[in-house]
């Protein structure tokens, strides 16, 4: 006897699955159940089946197996799955298929001991996320789960299977796509609900089975279930204890804040009962944005977006949303080459030069004229370059971290600058749904952001007319050490950002950076003064 259930749109996200006879017939050893639930299964997004493949040079839609084991690991993990984003070692590449890839192996620095550890935080995170941890000998596809900000992130790998031949393939490998958490939460409820009432029909005195509808009916109970959730949100869901101290420390700053703006900045509202939202700034509190934010750091933080709350910032927002940047149409173009483009792009609409150096972008009076206010927030993780906030009750504030490990702000103003370019670029370009920001600038922000504001932040600075304008008045070849020291002073930005910039504009080769990066750091560690230069 069949059974087929399918929900949500193809093209934007869609779950399929099918009981079908199963092929072993009687002489199938599994347990019951197990046997019962033979059939397949198939994930849509975007329009692609990302379990379609190819398999004996036949083009297969689903994927075939006992579907048992998949009920029960969506089951199992719900919480993680929608709600962590935080990746298990380090964040490195664009979505979770590639930073996976890149961390399988542990780095060669590590001891013996470490390496364990390495592996098992690895293997931990994989089986929370990866679709293939409920295969069980099943030709699952290399499919990544995970939160990505206020959307769920989905990507594919192309990891072969051991024993699988070659010629079998999934279509929709390395891809990755973001859709919105309500309706994936939806769309896998409805189908795994359908799914278990169907094998319970079957089986109905399989105690298996009894045990997976009662777990399958605790994942509507929002309330109930909102603090485990909270603590994947934040990163720590398998922290537990320390979820609960920064937990306590988040009421104890906020116990005196009006319920409007504790409200505005925790939004304690229910996305649905299957899944939380939180706002970006509760993220930001609950530590979700930088594994080594500590307590004091919650408190600070906590602080600071109180003081920054007002009742309505449409003002502040209308002056952002007044520069005119479309992203929409960079889309295909890597995130660094995006930054490039709208960086100058933003600098022609806004960008002014500093009183007496006319080559020299004044990125502090652009913050001001926009109405985003700057000040200094000592954060413990010295990682972090800087914060940023904005959103209907928050005006734009850049709190800059004065611990900030690459340059002290208050002790060099080519770090300031460009941290405060970077930051620009945030305000401008990642607002999340509702026109809300919240980022802490660090190996911890999604890497795709990142890479598009240090581009953004070089390209604002160093916009090409302003530098062919600068190479006009100089004698110097521009892969000489003397000649980038005098530019990158009077465009008052680091030698070495000035070197990276001319280079992704092609005026300079790889070993020209390696050679000049390597004199400027050496230049710095003595404290060595920019030459000058004869000029035109």
């Amino acid at each position: 006897m069949s059974w087929e259930m399918q929900s949500g749109d193809p093209l934007n996200f869609a779950f399929k699955v099918a009981f079908t006879r199963n092929p072993h017939g009687d002489e199938d050893a599994s347990q019951s159940e197990d046997r019962e639930s033979w059939g397949s299964f198939s994930i849509y997004v975007d329009g692609e089946n990302l379990t379609a493949h190819r398999e004996n040079d036949e083009l297969v839609q689903g994927s075939h197996w006992y579907l048992l084991p998949l009920i029960e690991w969506f089951i199992e993990f719900w919480d993680p799955l929608l709600h962590e984003e935080r990746l298990p070692l380090k964040n490195v590449g664009e979505s979770a298929a590639v930073a996976m890839e890149k961390t399988k192996l542990p780095p060669l620095s590590l001891k013996e001991v470490d390496e364990f550890d390495w592996m098992d935080s690895w293997v931990r995170w994989w089986t929370r996320h990866n679709v293939r941890a409920a295969r069980e000998g099943g030709l699952f596809p290399d499919v990544y789960i995970r939160r990505y900000r206020d959307e769920l992130e989905i990507s594919t790998g192309g990891e072969t299977l051991p024993g699988v031949p070659r010629d079998t393939a999934f279509l929709w490998a390395n891809r990755t796509y973001r859709v919105q958490v309500a309706t994936v939460a939806q769309c896998l409820y409805e189908v795994l609900t359908g799914a278990v009432a169907e094998l319970r029909r079957r089986l109905p005195y399989s105690e298996r089975l009894t045990a997976l509808e009662v777990r399958m009916t605790s994942l509507v109970q929002g309330e109930a279930r909102r603090t485990d959730r909270l603590a994947w949100l934040s990163g720590l869901g398998d922290q537990v204890e320390q979820f609960r101290a920064v937990s306590d420390q988040v009421d104890d700053a906020l116990r005196a804040v009006d319920n409007d703006v504790r409200q505005a900045l925790l939004g304690n509202e229910l996305e649905s009962p299957l899944v939380v939202s939180g706002t970006p700034y509760a993220r930001l509190l609950y530590g979700a944005l930088s594994p080594d934010i500590e307590l004091s750091d919650v408190s600070s933080l906590a602080t600071a977006l109180v003081s920054n709350y007002v009742p309505d910032s449409k003002e502040w927002l209308a002056s952002i949303d007044a520069v005119a940047l479309d992203e929409r149409k960079l889309g295909q173009l890597s995130p660094g080459e995006q930054g490039s483009r709208l960086g100058e792009d933003a600098c022609e609409q806004i960008g002014m030069p500093v009183e007496g150096a006319a080559l020299a972008i004044d990125v502090e009076r652009v913050l001001t004229d926009l109405g985003v206010s700057v000040s200094g927030m000592r954060l413990s993780d010295a990682n972090l370059r800087a914060v940023s906030v904005v959103g209907p009750f928050q005006k734009p504030h850049v709190f800059t971290n004065p611990n900030f490990a690459y340059g002290r702000h208050e002790a060099n103003p080519a770090v300031h600058r460009f941290t405060l370019a970077h930051e620009l670029c945030h305000l401008l370009l990642d607002k999340e749904h509702g026109d809300e920001l919240a980022i802490a600038s660090g190996p911890w922000a999604p890497v795709a952001i990142e890479q598009r504001a240090n581009a953004f932040a070089a390209a604002f600075l160093m916009p090409s007319w302003l530098l062919r304008e600068a190479l006009v008045d100089t004698d110097g070849a521009l892969d000489d050490i003397e000649t980038i020291s005098v530019l990158a002073d009077r465009l008052q930005v680091s030698l070495t950002s000035l070197v990276d910039r001319l280079l992704n504009l092609g005026e300079l080769t790889y070993d020209d950076r390696i050679r000049l990066r390597t004199v400027a750091q050496q230049r710095s560690r003595r404290g060595a003064r920019a030459p000058r230069l004869d000029l035109k």
